[in-house]
């Protein structure tokens, strides 16, 4: 039986890394993830399907899962959630051909940055346990809740002034000359 390499997707989050095999209908699957390669192996129909691969980073095995389903998916956890990856294979060469994106689980680096700074500013308001007005925790952003509050009325003063003005809408339109 001749062993064939399958087409599959990858995509990334902060924390892991997703693998999605495309094929459905697999039998004898096998599979294995150590700290820098990942192994899988099955059978569909007359063809024996392999996949072994090194990773860029180290992952953390114990934590990484298998998926069943239509498509089997590996949710691999990184050792590291702060390294963004450029690729998932340390040869870029090798699965040129059968390696694609899955921009369906995709997350770019600035919007796992992004992520993290959410992460960060909801660990803060934990740690504080306070939130001001404005849903912010008062470390954040220097502004005191006095200081938002005086902020607040000012921008209270403001609208009542934009308000007082005439509407330039409610003015009778001219009549148009052809």
């Amino acid at each position: 039986m001749a062993t064939v390499t399958p087409t599959f997707k990858w995509a990334q989050s902060r924390s892991k890394v997703f693998v999605t095999i495309q094929l459905t209908n697999i039998d004898d699957l096998k599979h294995s993830i150590s700290d820098k390669s990942f192994a899988f192996t099955g059978v569909r129909g007359p063809k024996k399907y392999e996949l072994n691969f090194e990773m860029p980073h180290a992952v953390d095995p114990k934590a990484s899962k298998f998926v069943p389903g239509r498509h089997p998916r590996f949710d691999i956890a990184k050792a590291d959630s702060k390294i963004f990856w450029t690729r998932l294979c340390s040869d870029k060469r090798r699965f040129k051909n059968f390696c694609k994106v899955d921009f369906d689980k995709w997350k770019d680096e600035d919007e796992l940055y992004d992520e993290e700074e959410e992460d960060d500013s909801k660990e803060e308001e934990k740690k504080t346990g306070e939130v001001s007005a404005m849903g912010v925790p008062p470390s954040l952003g220097g502004m005191t809740q006095e200081g938002i509050e005086k902020l607040m009325s000012e921008v209270k003063l403001k609208k009542g002034k934009i308000d007082e003005d005439p509407d330039s809408d409610d003015d009778p339109l001219s009549d148009l000359e052809a």
